[in-house]
């Protein structure tokens, strides 16, 4: 496969990135622990700190610190910090920052702080991610000296795993050895 072939599949991919870890059905329910909280029902919102975690289906989230936001019962909001959030939706997603903005209504997510994403063996990394589900675009940004970073796993190779370059026979700088005459059948 070409390089640009691989390239467009690799755009595909993650134009599909977090679509099914995010679209959780709203009918699910969401469970938070935390160390302590609260919540004001007459504002639709809530603060729960310490070991903060949040279950929805497969999708879970951990954070020091959680807001979260409602309307008319429905979680529309969602946002975390830590050192760092972590997300993960099965083994599909992984994802973790050091903040996490995910908004339910508007379909995005937003890492920021050290921001990596990694989906089905492809990973974004920058100070900033940002994924939109509804025009399906991956928005990565660099602070400092740091740059973004992709990684595109070979065709070949499994999700997760990275693939070292071949090993140099010859890496020491000594003559190759022959193999012995008795190793090789006689041909004539």
């Amino acid at each position: 496969m070409s390089l640009t072939h691989r390239l467009l599949r690799t755009i595909a991919l993650a134009a599909a990135l977090p679509v099914t870890a995010l679209a959780a059905p709203a009918q699910m329910p969401v469970s938070v622990t935390a160390d302590s909280g609260r919540f004001e029902q007459d504002a639709g919102s809530g603060l729960y700190r310490g070991n903060v975690e949040l279950i929805q289906g497969k999708r879970k989230l951990f954070a020091d610190e959680m807001r979260l936001f409602t309307r008319n019962g429905e979680l529309t909001r969602v946002e975390a910090s830590g050192t760092p959030v972590r997300m993960q939706e099965g083994k599909d997603l992984q994802a973790h920052a050091n903040n996490l903005v995910y908004d339910i209504r508007k379909r995005t997510l937003v890492l920021t702080g050290d921001a990596y994403i990694e989906h089905l063996g492809n990973t974004f990394e920058g100070a900033r991610v940002e994924y939109s589900l509804d025009s399906k675009r991956v928005d990565a940004s660099s602070e400092g000296d740091k740059r973004v970073r992709l990684v595109i796993p070979a065709e070949n190779q499994t999700p997760g795993t990275e693939q070292s370059p071949p090993a140099d026979d010859n890496a020491n700088g000594e003559a190759p050895v022959a193999p012995s005459p008795e190793a090789e059948p006689n041909t004539p």
